[in-house]
């Protein structure tokens, strides 16, 4: 048995679809499955049903999370139509960056052209990052503006091989630019939706055997930062559906797949605290949680699923998967969360 101790573990994107669509989570459930998978901080993104795009929302959603058992932060969105509030919501200490879809997904939170791109970059005089659901030429065009306005860059949630070198070559010209990967877009190829039918679709959608290549080696080399998870849980029968509905769940899984990929010799050890506390803490700027720790048993193998879920839809792309690490105990400021595996509060 080998017990190590982590901080507490930080995942800088979840969709905890609170307000507006809380048959599928809440504040509540979310903070829940962010524990059961060894998170103390995850970072809240905009497009609800009401996207956070005043400062009204803004602070309807950070009383709302209230409800939490962890801690939250906030992206604030933009589609381009608020930019008189940037000022006010970049000062927010619960706000962390700046989200900008350019890519249709959950919601419609979009900005659609080069002209609007622009004006945002050009108001978000702000240290904190902008982040982007981008690929291909949006991503292109992000980077460019990026430099152009000497903006922070995150890019979230990278899937094909295209964007990677993109964010690689930005990297190599020192731009100030990080990125992220998904546990799903690391494991799982569009050969799987075959098996897994509408529990495989999500946005950006799953790749090639190349992209996934891809992945692993920016994973190894310094491209991609952060793994973050992406939680965007919706009901069963959404999935079910003829058009399923976009997004899969992740917070309960992403320690254990990157233990398994220690085991498969995909990566060190030595990189999983870097990929979920190191850089994103970093990045995003994320006070320091004290008294706060994660017990981490490295070596014991456990089945997805077999224990049920916190997570309100009940489900997972992995489930019956056999992984590693599992998550013993949770503290979070002296107070123990999850002990032996359970939460307990």
């Amino acid at each position: 048995m080998a017990i190590k101790t982590y901080p507490g573990l930080i995942d800088a994107h979840v969709h905890l679809r609170e307000p507006g669509a809380t048959d599928k989570e809440d504040f509540y459930t979310g903070s829940r499955s962010a524990v059961a998978g060894g998170f103390t901080f995850v970072l809240d993104m905009p497009n609800n049903p009401l996207p956070t795009v005043s400062i009204v929302r803004l602070k309807e959603k950070i009383n709302l999370s209230k409800k939490a058992i962890c801690d939250i932060g906030f992206f604030y969105g933009t589609d381009g139509q608020n930019i008189e509030s940037f000022k006010e919501a970049a000062k927010n200490p619960r706000v962390y960056g700046l989200k900008i879809f350019l890519n249709h997904t959950t919601g419609d939170l979009l900005v659609h052209d080069l002209a609007a791109l622009e004006e945002i970059f050009k108001a978000w005089n702000s240290d904190k990052p902008i982040a982007v659901h981008a690929e291909n030429i949006e991503l292109a065009a992000a980077i460019d503006l990026a430099n152009l306005y000497n903006r922070r860059l995150h890019v979230c949630h990278l899937s094909l091989a295209e964007s990677v070198e993109l964010v690689r070559k930005a990297k190599a010209k020192k731009y100030k630019i990080t990125a992220g990967a998904t546990p799903h877009h690391l494991f799982l190829t569009g050969e799987d939706r075959k098996k897994l039918g509408g529990y495989a679709d999500m946005k950006p959608p799953l790749g090639s055997k190349k992209d996934q290549t891809a992945l692993w080696q920016a994973l190894n080399d310094g491209t991609i930062d952060i793994v973050e998870t992406d939680h965007a849980p919706h009901a069963k029968a959404e999935k079910e559906r003829e058009n399923p509905a976009f997004g899969v769940t992740g917070l309960e899984t992403a320690v254990g797949l990157l233990f398994l990929a220690v085991k498969e010799k995909k990566i060190k050890e030595s990189q999983i605290k870097k990929l979920l506390y190191d850089n994103p803490r970093r990045i995003f700027n994320i006070p320091i949680q004290l008294k706060t720790s994660v017990l981490i048993n490295t070596d014991k193998k456990w089945i997805v699923g077999e224990a049920g879920y916190e997570t309100k839809c009940g489900w997972s792309p992995f489930n019956g998967w056999e992984v590693y690490g599992k998550i013993e105990k949770v503290v979070l400021r002296g107070k123990i969360l999850l002990e032996e595996g359970e939460i307990v509060l």
